[in-house]
């Protein structure tokens, strides 16, 4: 495997990430969990971090009645429980969605969130493929209708260490990492698979009643700010005062038969979605190995779901049987790979190290490694403004796509990602009737693509046609309220339109969505004083403004906060 190495950051989503992988689910019940010394490794020299790690490696964080490997064997099937839901006072389904939507509003416009398109879109058809497994298994939570539905919702984080983590209410995070390391969509899909089952099995509900959501929310913050000192021992220390790293030490007895049982429900939905179920053992058993042979430094994941053998001998043996199929992999997961690599690369320097990896790939035997070779080549050279040449290598991974396609399989022949970049180079040539033309036929293929809806988008504009882009725009907005690119390109399209105070009604949906909620009054303020809206439209900027300024308020009274005069 190649890794790109990223300049260590500090940003918010690195710190708001750190709730969700050290703590979050630590405080849950989920991913963290207890290992035996030496399957956790603790980075740098940070108090905080090495108490956490201590905590996560000592002998009585690890359930008295876990099975051994002895047991394991003995018991060729194990049945486990389905935890269900929580009874009594625990978080409703809608109060997890209300906190998901409240970390995601600060994540969304940090810089190390991905805002590229393609990603979003293949990670977000593999969940909804994964769920509609689900479904047709009936596992529990994933047939919910009304309120109690969880509307999953995953993306991706710019960093190359390798991770995943679910956020209630449905939202899954993926690194960029990770998607680079994997060798196939099934591995995507199995790590994709034990995260739902996370969801599904609310441990988060099951840990946290609605009287302990504030005790919750302080732990949180008491070990984001740990996480975000790990660099300054003196003050992590001192973070770490108090019982802290006790408190967490308390929640792990749960998490490994939570990690188990996360790993039962994956394996269930990876079989019955029809990806290669040796994708999950196999991805994990290159983690592990990765854990043997790095001098410093260890996975994220293997941090936060540490790989026992028992675990990945599980693995085997549920892989074992299942009847032996050809899985293949489609030609758009190593377009993926490609886009992966270029969110991390960053800077112009990045570019030219990125430059010299897909020449590299481009050469090398495996038809996967020239996939992503040349696509990444023509991805860096649109970058770079050079356009004729990005078409060229964007000809030269379209030829291979349809070298290794195989017959009868759509999934095989189409690829999201090179008609969306050929649309985009179209455009950037000044062929905006081609680029709107292969747009369209692409959303036509893909109607859930927010890729091909934004290419489309760009192409209309270009032309001029800024009344076609407004009313498909209202018409998602309606549809999906909750998606920031939507509300983006329609506050676009209006400024194109001349129509100033839609313009900043889009602005302020927007800034809410990002939970700047002062900017998103303010616009809505704006948007009502400018005049030219119709009778309609003030009324909905009216309607609005009162429910921003209500979701303010509630939000800040949840964090103990007034709201400014």
């Amino acid at each position: 495997m190649q890794y790109i190495k990223s300049v260590p950051k500090t940003s918010f989503l690195r710190r708001t990430l750190a709730v969700q992988l050290m703590l979050g689910l630590a405080c849950s019940g989920s991913p963290v969990y207890a290992a035996p010394a030496g399957d956790v490794s603790v980075e740098g020299n940070s108090a905080a971090i090495q108490n956490i790690g201590r905590a996560m490696q000592a002998p009585d964080a690890r359930p008295a009645n876990a099975p051994t490997r002895n047991t394991m064997r003995s018991q060729p099937t194990i049945v486990l429980p389905d935890m269900g839901d929580p009874g009594g006072d625990a978080l409703s389904r809608v109060d997890e969605r209300k906190y998901g939507e409240m970390i995601m509003r600060q994540i969304r416009p940090d810089v190390d969130y991905s805002n590229d398109l393609p990603i979003y879109d293949f990670l977000n058809q593999m969940e909804r493929r994964l769920l509609q497994a689900a479904k047709t298994l009936q596992l529990g939570g994933a047939n919910e209708q009304g309120s109690g539905a969880y509307n999953f919702e995953v993306f991706a984080v710019k960093d190359s260490s390798i991770n995943a983590f679910a956020l209630p209410g449905g939202f899954i995070g993926f690194h960029t990492g990770l998607i680079v390391s994997a060798e196939s969509d099934s591995e995507v899909a199995s790590v994709m698979g034990h995260e739902t089952g996370h969801v599904f099995q609310r441990y988060l509900a099951r840990q946290m009643d609605k009287h302990t959501t504030n005790m919750m929310i302080a732990l949180a913050g008491m070990v984001l700010g740990a996480l975000a000192a790990s660099r300054n021992p003196q003050v992590a220390a001192g973070l770490m005062q108090g019982g802290q790293a006790a408190a967490i030490n308390n929640q792990l007895s749960y998490s490994r038969d939570a990690e188990r049982e996360a790993d039962r429900i994956g394996f269930q939905i990876l079989d019955a979605s029809g990806y290669d179920v040796n994708g999950a053992p196999g991805f994990f058993q290159r983690l592990q190995k990765a854990t043997g042979i790095m001098d410093q430094g260890v996975p994220s994941y293997v941090r936060t779901h540490p790989l026992t053998t028992d675990r990945i001998a599980d693995m085997q043996d549920r892989a074992r049987t299942v009847a032996s199929r050809n899985v293949l992999t489609s030609v758009e997961f190593y377009f993926i790979k490609a886009r992966a690599r270029m969110e991390q690369a960053g800077t112009s320097s990045g570019m030219y190290d990125l430059k010299n990896t897909f020449d590299s790939l481009s050469k090398q035997q495996p038809i996967g490694k020239q996939l992503e070779g040349f696509y990444g080549l023509a991805l860096v050279a649109q970058r770079q403004g050079k356009i004729d040449q990005a078409e060229a290598d964007l000809q030269q991974a379209r030829n291979l796509a349809q070298k290794a396609s195989a017959p009868g399989s759509p999934i095989q022949r189409q690829s999201l990602s090179l008609d969306v970049t050929a649309s985009e180079l179209a455009l950037a040539k000044g062929r905006g009737d081609e680029a709107l033309q292969i747009a369209q036929t692409t959303l036509r293929a893909f109607p859930h693509s927010y890729a091909a809806g934004a290419a489309m988008i760009n192409a209309e504009l270009k032309l001029g046609r800024t009344n076609d882009a407004i009313n498909w725009l209202k018409a998602r907005t309606r549809a999906q309220p909750s998606e920031i690119v939507w509300w983006n390109l329609l506050s676009t399209s209006y400024d194109q339109a001349g129509n100033v105070p839609m313009r900043h009604y889009a602005l302020g949906e927007k800034y809410a969505l990002e939970g700047a909620w002062p900017s998103a009054i303010e616009q809505l303020r704006i948007a009502r004083s400018a005049g030219g809206a119709d009778f309609y439209q003030g009324s909905s900027i009216d309607a609005r403004l009162r429910e921003m300024q209500r979701q303010y308020q509630d939000e800040l009274k949840e964090q103990g906060k007034q709201m400014p005069g």
